[in-house]
Parts: C-alpha cells; sequence; structure tokens
C-alpha cells in the first residue's frame, strides 16, 4: 500500500469506533476531503488465516523427522520471525486490525460531482461515461466517474412532472450499448392529461444528445407525488426490469392487472417476454413478474448467479429486502415484514402464508431503505458477493451479508457523512457509486475498497 508523502494532512476521528463499529477521518478543516471513513474490521468468527496461527502452535507443531533439539531451535526461529513480522506490519502507517486483516478492506468515499439537483440514478456506457438523471427531468453525461470529470452534455426528457418524489428517476444501460448505443429511463409524465410512470428507450448519438427511440411501457403505470418506485435494470437475461410503487394506493399492489406496486421485466421493444409468469387472476404471462410491493426504489442481481433483489420502502417500519422470484406474491398492503398484519388495511386478503416473507426487514424501525447493489471484485476482499443500501432517513449505507435465504445486515457505514443517499450503482473498477437526495447541493460519491 501506499502512502502520500509528508507532510500529511492532520486528521481528526468524529468517534472512538470498537470492532464492527466505524469512524469519520477527514482532513482538519476539510469537510469534503477524500477519505472520510475507516472501517474497523467485525470480531472473525474463527481463526483468521493472518492471524499468526503458527506462532500458537509452533510448540505442538510436527518435526517433521527432526531430532528434538533442532525442532526446539526451529520452533523458536520461527516464533520470533513472525513475531518481527506482525510488529513491523504494526508500526506502519494507518496499521492496526484493518491493514493486517486483508480479507476485510478499507472502505473510502469520495466526491466525484457536486452541485447537483436532487440526483436520482446514476450508470455508465461501456466506455466510461457516467450518466446522471435529476429528478426535475435533466439528464447529464460525463465524461467519466473520475472526480471532477467534464460535463459532456445536458439533455431534457421532455413532458416530465416533477412534483414530490416524482420526475426523472432510474436510468439503465443497454447491455448492446456499444452497438445499438441506447438506454433506458423511467420518469413520471404527463400523457394528453394522464400522468403516468413511463419507461422510454432513448439513443445517445455522437454528440452526446439523447434521440427518443419508443415508449417501451407507456401505459398502466400510474405516478403520484410518492410511491413511484422506477427503478430500471438490464440484467444479463436482456430484459428490462423495472419497478412501479402503488402511487399511494395501496390496493393497486394487489391487482394483477394494475402495473402499480409490482416489479416489472419487459422486452426491449416493449414485449412480454415468453417465460414471464402467470399472475393470480390472469390467464396469460404480462409485463408483471412480481406484485405486492409498496415503494421499491432500488433492483439489483447478485454477481454469478442472477438472482434479483428489490429494495422496499415500508410504512413507517418493516422497510424490505425481497429476492424477487416469478410469480411471488409479497403482501403488501395486507402484510409487512415477516407476516406482520397491517392493521391500517381493511381490504380483502389472505393468510400470511399465502405471501412471501422478505428476505431482510427492518422490522419495527424504518431506514428509508433505498437503492442496493451488490459488491463484487477482489478488491472487496470479504465483502465481495454482498449486498450495499443506501438508506435516506438513516443517512448512510448498509452492507448485508447472505445467509441461506435470507440477509444479515453487518454494517453501517458514512454515518451522517453525506446527509440522504437515494441510488447505488456499481461502476468502472468495481467502485460503487451513490447519489445524495438532500434537496440542494447534492453530489455523486465514489465509495472504493482496497
Amino acid at each position: 500500500m501506499r502512502w502520500a508523502a509528508p507532510p500529511r494532512p492532520q486528521a481528526y476521528p468524529s468517534r472512538a469506533a470498537g470492532l464492527g463499529r466505524n469512524s469519520h477521518f477527514g482532513d482538519a478543516g476539510d469537510p469534503d476531503s477524500a477519505v472520510r471513513r475507516v472501517a474497523t474490521p467485525e470480531p472473525p468468527a474463527g481463526y483468521d488465516p493472518l492471524a499468526m496461527v503458527p506462532v500458537r502452535h509452533a510448540r505442538s507443531a510436527p518435526r517433521h523427522g527432526l531430532t528434538r533439539p533442532l525442532g526446539r531451535w526451529l520452533a523458536r526461529r520461527l516464533t520470533s520471525a513472525f513475531a518481527g513480522l506482525a510488529l513491523a506490519t504494526l508500526l506502519l502507517p494507518g496499521a492496526g486490525p484493518a491493514t493486517v486483516r486483508a480479507a476485510n478492506p478499507v472502505i473510502r468515499s469520495q466526491i466525484v460531482q457536486a452541485g447537483l439537483q436532487v440526483p436520482w440514478d446514476v450508470d455508465f456506457t461501456p466506455d466510461g461515461r457516467m450518466l446522471v438523471s435529476e429528478r426535475s427531468g435533466t439528464l447529464r453525461i460525463y465524461a467519466n466517474g473520475e472526480p471532477g470529470a467534464a460535463l459532456l452534455a445536458t439533455n431534457r426528457v421532455s413532458y416530465v412532472r416533477s412534483v414530490g418524489e416524482a420526475g426523472l428517476m432510474g436510468i439503465a444501460v443497454d447491455r448492446s450499448f456499444a452497438v445499438n448505443h441506447r438506454i433506458y429511463v423511467c420518469a413520471s409524465r404527463d400523457d394528453y392529461g394522464r400522468w403516468l410512470n413511463q419507461v422510454l428507450r432513448y439513443r445517445i448519438d455522437a454528440w452526446n444528445r439523447l434521440i427518443f427511440e419508443k415508449a417501451v411501457i407507456r401505459l398502466g403505470a400510474a405516478a403520484a407525488p410518492n410511491h413511484d418506485g422506477c427503478a430500471v435494470e438490464m440484467f444479463s437475461d436482456g430484459m428490462v426490469w423495472v419497478t412501479i410503487g402503488d402511487a399511494g394506493v395501496a390496493a393497486r399492489a394487489q391487482d394483477p392487472r394494475s402495473l402499480n406496486g409490482k416489479v416489472l421485466r419487459v422486452t426491449p421493444d416493449g414485449g412480454v417476454p415468453a417465460n414471464n409468469p402467470i399472475m393470480p387472476g390472469t390467464t396469460t404471462p404480462s409485463l408483471v413478474f412480481s406484485m405486492g410491493h409498496r415503494n421499491p426504489q432500488g433492483i439489483a442481481t447478485q454477481p454469478g448467479t442472477g438472482a434479483v433483489y428489490a429494495v422496499e420502502h415500508g410504512p413507517e417500519r418493516d422497510d424490505e429486502v425481497n429476492r424477487i422470484y416469478p410469480g411471488a406474491n409479497y403482501g403488501w398492503p395486507c402484510y409487512t415484514g415477516t407476516g406482520i398484519r397491517n392493521s391500517s388495511y381493511t381490504g380483502r386478503c389472505g393468510p400470511s402464508t399465502a405471501y412471501r416473507n422478505p428476505a431482510w426487514a427492518s422490522g419495527a424501525v424504518t431506514w428509508a431503505t433505498s437503492g442496493g447493489t451488490f459488491a463484487a471484485g477482489a478488491n472487496w476482499g470479504s465483502f465481495s458477493g454482498q449486498l450495499f443500501v443506501s438508506c435516506l432517513k438513516e443517512s448512510d449505507v448498509r452492507r448485508f451479508q447472505l445467509a441461506g435465504t435470507t440477509l444479515a445486515y453487518r454494517q453501517t457505514l458514512f454515518d451522517g457523512t453525506w446527509g440522504r443517499l437515494r441510488a447505488m450503482t456499481r461502476g468502472p473498477r468495481n467502485a460503487l457509486y451513490v447519489t445524495t437526495g438532500n434537496g440542494t447541493g447534492d453530489r455523486v460519491i465514489r465509495i472504493t475498497a482496497g
């Protein structure tokens, strides 16, 4: 690891950090310094491969046919060597458990772009350009995801009605972008007197202008000042996945004919994939892939497995992360969390066993979970394959680890450092990118590990 040459900036901790906890660090007097938090490792479940086990077992180790005196001599030499290695390691700048235990990476954050107005989502083209949507209807294209990268173009998505949470929200780059130059956006738009959440397909031309191609989803998803969802991604199956909230009318989530309160799966041209499920009460596949959702604002797929997870806001309790299964009903508004009956809803409901439980729920509190993505790559160490979720109310990032069919909350990062956090995306070199949702002076933040 390389360290900056002296003089080094003075660092200050915001508070002490115990095992598995965190501290803020930065240049003294500079609230926007690049390195904002160092994560201390969690207590290991068992022996760590770098925890000097040979020292502990030196006397009882097999001597492989060596004479007893020679074996003891080698044991003493090995013990001394390992102890010296440990001391040398601990004397390095920034050393300590986080440095010795390489499996747990050091997590850093850095401002990439600033001065934005409620940026909602971020995505990247194969050549590295960074696309950022703003709720007002602006889509910005930057040269790359590096700090201070040049703004190449500012585009407007037409007829966006930005009220409350509604506006221009999710964006997704086509997996064949290098050939077709297409992107998809999800936006709340005026359409001949109707206010609808729509998925639109655009092409980015050689001058970084948006060229409208078609509406992939035009009708069927009502918009509202809140509960719009509107996360959009294209996964390895080549389909466009979209989350749509109930738009403030909870019963829509249990109506299979409505697109509200659903996770949708659609072809890039707007068609129904032949292998989409047949939902209860219908006779043929539709755009609906799962139902019973309140306000899912994030969707991600796990590297290696292709499993899809949606991040969802709860009603003052029971925020959820749901693994999305074809045809599944996740219970809203009848139930929240793990079979908790929603007493405020008086509509028709089945038994709790008729609905699928979430992979994780927040219980009696709400974190306002919004975006989510999976870390991937060797630089993330033991965190590779784990889910990182951005939170609005708690103004932090939460790390989750898969535990069978459920998710276990493991760690809080950047607690209050950047304010309210909205969307999360995995970008170039496996960095995570998150947008802030503070209303003014918003930013795109890059999170790296190593």
